[in-house]
């Protein structure tokens, strides 16, 4: 049974942890959090959730691509 109801369940934005490249530092302001997440690259590095701006994942897509450790970028 699917209950509806007529209250938002919250912005995600505020949810979610604010986004910080792990290789430049650069963070987008809070009002384009969830915008930025659709360009920026997710890895996982020794179980952290490691996020790169858009920028920063076109400089290094090579090695990203071939999974080299992020100490050789």
């Amino acid at each position: 049974m699917t209950v509806k109801t007529d209250e938002p369940l919250g912005d995600t934005a505020e949810m979610a942890p604010l986004l910080t490249c792990s290789t430049c530092g650069t963070t987008p302001q809070p009002a384009d959090q969830a915008r930025a997440r659709l360009g920026w690259s997710r890895s996982v590095e020794r179980g952290r959730t490691m996020w790169t701006c858009e920028r920063c994942s076109r400089e290094n897509l090579r090695s990203i691509e071939s999974k080299l450790d992020p100490a050789w970028w």
